[in-house]
């Protein structure tokens, strides 16, 4: 039996949101440990592992900003 149009919509729609909303959450916990870790490290006097958990910080809490944005435009686009 083929599904209903409406449903296929519903279940896409349905799996999109949480691998999008699981991702985003992901992505932003990543910016909050890189923060913590890097703070963690330069107190312990280790400023290699320092800067790469400052770097870690940085990219994903850019990535996070990136996708918020995304997605404001296409709401935007949908009006």
């Amino acid at each position: 039996m083929i599904p209903p149009p409406a449903a296929s919509a519903l279940f896409t729609m349905f799996y999109s949101a949480l691998t999008a909303g699981v991702s985003i959450a992901l992505v932003f916990s990543m910016a909050i440990l890189g923060a913590v870790r890097a703070s963690d490290m330069r107190r312990a006097g280790r400023r290699t592992p320092a800067t790469a958990y400052a770097a870690l910080a940085a990219c994903a809490l850019a990535l996070s900003a990136g996708v918020v944005i995304y997605g404001l435009i296409l709401v935007a686009h949908k009006s």
